[in-house]
């Protein structure tokens, strides 16, 4: 039996983990974001369509990802697309299922007009991306009204129902050129 003490051990060198670099990951490809939050229900409808999105082949130009959050480091990180489309839940008053399309540009004026990093909204990120030239492609907004974002998993029986369409929708936005 060998015991502890007698045991040489070799040093392996450490190394660092290898993250892509986010320009290369992401250069001049359309990048579909599905967010959202898939234990709020309807909140995971844009997740729920990203992972569908997934499993097609879209081709080499396009990049499909997941995220539970819209920052300025997650801009940042797709700083190199040619288009970017986020598919998300979106609450604007009508019916649930109701699949929402538009394009999101910069607001006309200065910065100094904008809000505090901590309070901006899905438009102001995508306004101040753009004036700063961390983002220089095309941003289009797949939503979906939602009918329950309660605590739970499972999107509701309306979103079930229209999650082949979003996808449909997508995928054509996808193969749109830019």
């Amino acid at each position: 039996m060998t015991s502890p003490a007698s045991l040489q051990l070799k040093k392996r060198p450490v190394e660092e983990p290898t993250v892509p670099d986010p320009d290369r990951l992401a250069a001049g490809k359309t990048v579909v974001l599905g967010l959202g939050n898939r234990y709020l229900r309807d909140d995971g409808i844009g997740i729920a369509v990203a992972e569908e999105l997934q499993r097609l082949n879209l081709g080499e130009g396009v990049l499909v990802r997941v995220h539970q959050t819209f920052d300025l480091w997650l801009l940042s990180e797709y700083s190199g697309a040619s288009r970017l489309i986020v598919v998300d839940s979106v609450k604007s008053g009508s019916q649930p299922g109701t699949i929402m399309e538009y394009e999101v540009t910069p607001l006309p004026g200065s910065l100094s007009s904008m809000p505090g990093l901590h309070s901006m909204n899905l438009h102001d990120l995508v306004d101040f991306a753009c004036k700063t030239g961390l983002l220089e492609c095309p941003v289009v907004i797949v939503g979906v009204e939602p009918k329950n974002c309660d605590v739970g998993e499972g999107l509701s029986t309306e979103l079930q129902r229209v999650v082949p369409d979003v996808v449909a929708r997508v995928a054509a936005e996808v193969r749109r050129r830019p």
